[in-house]
């Protein structure tokens, strides 16, 4: 039997991450709508996300420092989900994400039944929450999405106060 290097299961679990989160998406959509899969999803992103950050804070980031630990944990992130051709600026407390390349995009592009944007934001504060905790305030903003048109997608993420206690 062959071993596969690490980078070639690093492949292959993204792959087969992606094309669940797709293949599971769908099966809702056929049996429930289109608009309650979204919202479920919207709900499954916003779960899965706080655990994550949360796992990260365990591996990563024990004592979590904003901007760089957030961007840390999102690095993880789009690795897993292979969201490249990302640019990252900060400014003051606000990080922007800009991207061009995105599997979970071209997946619903290919689909065409759904949005990312919501699910999105819900990510993105999910993350911010499981590394920071729970009562931490992040505002997140979705103002380009490339499945409404747009050059990339643009995804401010603010930090609003101190983090509280899980």
């Amino acid at each position: 039997m062959a071993v596969l290097s690490p980078e070639k299961l690093l492949e292959i679990a993204q792959y087969s991450f992606m094309r669940l989160d797709g293949a599971w998406f769908l099966a809702l959509a056929e049996k429930l709508g289109v608009e309650t899969a979204f919202q479920i999803d919207v709900e499954a992103w916003k779960r899965f996300s706080y655990l994550l950050g949360k796992r990260l804070r365990q591996v990563l980031a024990p004592e979590p420092v904003w901007p760089e630990s957030f961007l840390e944990a999102l690095d993880v992130l789009c690795r897993l989900m292979r969201i490249e051709g990302r640019q990252v600026t900060v400014a003051g407390r606000t990080v922007t994400i800009r991207t061009s390349d995105c599997e979970v995009q071209r997946m619903i592009a290919k689909a065409g039944v759904a949005d990312c944007g919501v699910a999105t934001v819900q990510t993105y504060q999910g993350l911010a929450q499981g590394l920071f905790g729970r009562e931490t305030k992040v505002s997140v903003d979705h103002l380009k999405n490339l499945n409404r048109g747009d050059d990339c997608c643009e995804v401010t993420v603010a930090w609003d106060g101190p983090a509280g206690e899980d």
